[in-house]
Parts: structure tokens; sequence; C-alpha cells
């Protein structure tokens, strides 16, 4: 097994963009050495908020080695946000980049101060270590640490404000989360001969149980990607002919000229898509599948949360995703609960007791890997924990064969409806490069906010791409670009409500978001 970089990590001065294990464990390691002169002692809380890329793990397992506790933040993060749970953690170490160090905050103040130290990757920080000038000390020995430990924090996608941070201990994380992924189930799982591409915002924690897998069932060869443009996807693709590829909506969305017409074969091996982060639009799904020239690729869609991780999973085949555009749709179904590994009910969201088959209430989760608190905000957690069961802040139903279906976030539900289920009917009506985020409304029909590649919109285009969707609001016409997202792609729709609604409240109350 070999992994393929698509650009030389940060912290790799030597810019080397092929990797074998011994090489992997060799920069834990001197990793390890220069967090150790830069001051991290065991106990100690070293922040990484860095440009993504691999090395994240590796420096969160540099981290680790020596006993410190990794927090983990993306670079994509508001500056305003970083700062906000760079004060919640103190830092002792803070582990970054020239660019982000200086982003300025609303506060006006350095990122560098809400650290004891920072260590910048490529040098040039007034104030901060550089990387270069703390490489090749002494190796300090491992320090263990017990199952129930804390191992590591990382932050949840902050679609409502500041994110949270969840606490990780090795047992949930290792113990549990990773455990049914590091089966070899195949077509689910990889196998030997396979080529897996990988787009993932790796300070997550699904970046941590992946590697897992791949160190576990090692395929042949892993590639690493940082970056979504086609013109450097697409080379390394047609090179190393990937069979599985995993990203982000936004990932999805950037490599659709590789799946046009005239696409060539940068797809033409995979045998499975796997969507994670939030779900795609079917449209999306129906092109990926039919770029792929294998017999029988699928697409895999998991359910979870970061607190949790994965709860259901779900197939979808081209011959579905080609036919579901003439047919009626339901809601999205996200499969059925792992057996012997997860648990899902549909309670009433008032007296939290279990609503019938067929009705619509808040999902609640049970599940070994359920993590162990917020960093800092017990009382948020304890809003969402019901004893052993974890409210997930969905709306959903269960049917009869035991499949569950969402709806909405509880936030944004309006009895009778799904606009989860209405955005896709309408999205997958409209040409490509359109995206629409509807806004539910205590009073009135839902608002829709249309997401077009120009800032206009085809009215009869729209007026076809809604026939049969229950009444709507005037659509309210942005550009793409405008449309506001988190770091993995995910619609900031709290953002567009306070935009275009301002002062208009939320079917829901939202207590559990």
């Amino acid at each position: 097994m070999f992994f393929r970089l698509s650009r030389p990590m940060d912290i790799d001065p030597s810019g080397q963009l092929i990797l074998d294990l011994p090489a992997l464990a060799g920069f834990v390691r001197s990793t390890a050495a220069a967090l150790h002169a830069a001051g991290a002692r065991p106990g100690d809380r070293v922040a990484v908020f860095k440009e993504n890329h691999f090395d994240c793990l590796l420096l969160a397992a540099a981290a680790i080695r020596i006993g410190a506790v990794p927090v983990m933040l993306s670079g994509l993060l508001p500056p305003d946000s970083v700062r906000a749970l760079l004060r919640r953690v103190e830092p002792t170490l803070l582990v970054s980049n020239r660019r982000l160090l200086e982003e300025a905050g609303s506060d006006g103040g350095p990122l560098t101060s809400l650290a004891e130290r920072t260590l910048s990757l490529d040098g040039g920080v007034p104030d901060a270590l550089a990387l270069v000038d703390v490489l090749g000390g002494p190796e300090p020995a491992p320090v263990p640490r017990g199952d129930d430990e804390l191992m590591m924090l990382t932050h949840t996608s902050g679609t409502t404000g500041i994110p949270k941070l969840i606490m990780y201990t090795p047992e949930k994380l290792q113990g549990q989360m990773a455990r049914l992924e590091c089966r070899h189930l195949p077509p689910l799982t990889f196998g030997r001969n396979d080529v897996v591409a990988m787009f993932l915002p790796y300070v997550h924690a699904r970046a941590f149980t992946w590697i897992y897998s791949v160190l576990t069932l090692s395929p042949a060869t892993v590639l690493l990607m940082s970056e979504n443009d086609p013109e450097v996807v697409g080379p390394l693709f047609r090179q190393h002919r990937p069979t599985v590829v995993e990203a982000l909506p936004i990932d999805f969305l950037r490599m659709a000229p590789l799946a046009g017409e005239n696409r060539g074969d940068a797809l033409a091996s995979v045998r499975t898509f796997i969507g994670n982060f939030d779900a795609m639009r079917w449209s999306a799904i129906r092109t990926f599948l039919n770029a792929s020239r294998h017999w029988f690729p699928v697409w895999r869609e998991g359910y979870g949360q970061s607190e949790t991780g994965g709860l259901g999973m779900t197939m979808i085949t081209r011959y579905r995703a080609n036919k579901r555009r003439d047919e009626r749709p339901g809601p999205r179904k996200v499969g059925r609960p792992m057996p012997g590994f997860v648990e899902l009910k549909v309670v009433d969201p008032t007296t939290f007791e279990p609503v019938p088959t067929g009705e619509p209430g808040i999902v609640l989760a049970k599940t070994k890997a359920r993590c162990v608190g917020y960093y800092g905000e017990p009382e948020r957690w304890e809003e969402k924990a019901v004893g052993e069961w974890w409210n997930t802040g969905d709306i959903g139903v269960m049917t009869r064969t035991g499949a569950l279906t969402l709806l909405d976030r509880e936030v944004n539900y309006a009895p009778g409806g799904s606009c989860l289920e209405h955005e896709d009917v309408i999205v997958d009506h409209l040409p490509d490069g359109h995206d629409v985020a509807l806004l539910p409304v205590p009073d009135g029909p839902p608002v829709p906010i249309v997401a077009t590649p120009d800032g206009s919109l085809d009215r009869e285009r729209w007026r076809g791409a809604v026939r049969g969707v229950p009444a709507l609001a005037e659509p309210i016409v942005i550009a793409f670009k405008d449309m506001p997202r988190t770091g993995t792609g995910k619609i900031l729709r709290e953002a567009l409500r306070t935009r275009y609604l301002a002062g208009v409240g939320h079917p829901g109350h939202g207590r559990w978001t």
C-alpha cells in the first residue's frame, strides 16, 4: 500500500508526494519531537488550525503520541469562531500557517495571543516559532493513555453559530466509531485491490475513523486529496484510476466537469462513490453514477453525526438514480440502523414517548459510540443527551420495514411537509448550477432562496420545477457564489434567514441544534 498526495504536506520540508507506511510513521515520530521541542507536554492542549491536508491527521497523532490533547480546527472556520474556540480551550501550543495566523478577527488582536506558544509551519510570523527551527530534535517516549481518557477534540459544523467542541476518548473513537468500518464487508468496505480517493476535512473525526479502516483493510493505493480543482484531480485520477471516491458535496460539485459529456475517463473505474457530511442532490448523484463505466456502480450515503458516528446507511444504484426523476419521490431515506451497533426510535418532541410507525417525530439514537461531552459546555450536552439516547435534532419517520426517512431539522420543520424533500424535487428539475434552500416560516408558505450561476432565474423553468410541490412564496434569487455555506458545503440557513427574513421566526424551537 502506498499513499499519493495531491500536494506535499505542510509538515514536510522535503516535499514528498508518495509515501509508504514506514514513512508515515516516521513523520509522526519526527513531528512529535517537533511539538515537544515547541513546548507541548502530556495533558497540554495543542490546537491544530491549518490549511486542510492529510498532515492534520499526522499532527494529531504526533500530539497524542506525547500525551497532549489535539484540538482540531478547520482552516475554513470564520476568524471569530476560531478565536472563540481558542479562548474556550486555552491551548499551550497553536500550530498553524502564516496565512491563517495573519487573518484579522473583529477583536483586532493577533491569533498568537490566544495560545502560550505558536508554531508556524511556514515561518514568517512575529512571536511564533517556525517548524524548521524545531525539527530534528530527540524523539520523546510515547505516553500511553487509558481508554476512557480524553484523547482529542474536534468541532461541529457551526451551522447555527459558534461550533461545539466534541470530546473523544480512545474507546469511543477507536473502539466503537471505527469498529464497523474496519471489517471486511465487500462491497461496503475496501478490498486489497482498491484505489481509494479521499476528499475530507482532515481535522474531522471522520478522517480518524477512515484512516483506521485504511490501515486495517490495506487498499492498494490511497489518493490523499487536499483540493478539488478538476485541473488537479483529473490528471491524478486518470493516472491512478480510483475505484472508490469519498467526498463532500462541495467537492463533488467542484468536480462535476470530470463527469460531464467530455469527461474522458477520470471516473471510469469507480465502483463506489461515498457521500459524507450532508446529503447530495439527486442530480449530482445521477451525474456521477452515469460517469462510471463499472458494470454496477453504487452511491453509498451514510447518516450520522459527529457526536455518534454512523447511524444508518443506504445504497443508491444507477438504475434507481436515473428512474427517480420520473417518479413522485418521498422523503429522503437514510437506511436502517446497523444491527448490533445502533438503535433508532422516533418520539414525540414534547413527551418523548414513541410515536406510531409512519408518524413524524424527533429521531433518537442509542449507540456505544456516543462521545463523552462538549468541552466547556456541559449544559449543551445535557440538552441533547436523553439517558442512553441521543437527540439528533432531526425530524424523521420510521417505516414499517424499519427504515428511517428524514423530513427536516427540528428548527426548520413545519408539520405536513418536508423542505428537504421539496428541495430535492426542485433542484432535480432545474438546470445544472442551481441550488435551492427553503426557509419555512410560522405563518405562510416556505420562502425559496434560489442560487443560480449568474443571479437570474428563468421563471418558466421555475414554474415547471415547482409543479406538484406545495405552495411556496415568491423566490428570492441570488448568485450561486453568494449562497452561504460551511467549510464542508452545508448551506447556512440561519445566515439566509438573517439576511432575507430578518425578524421572522422559525417553525421549530431549535433547542437541539
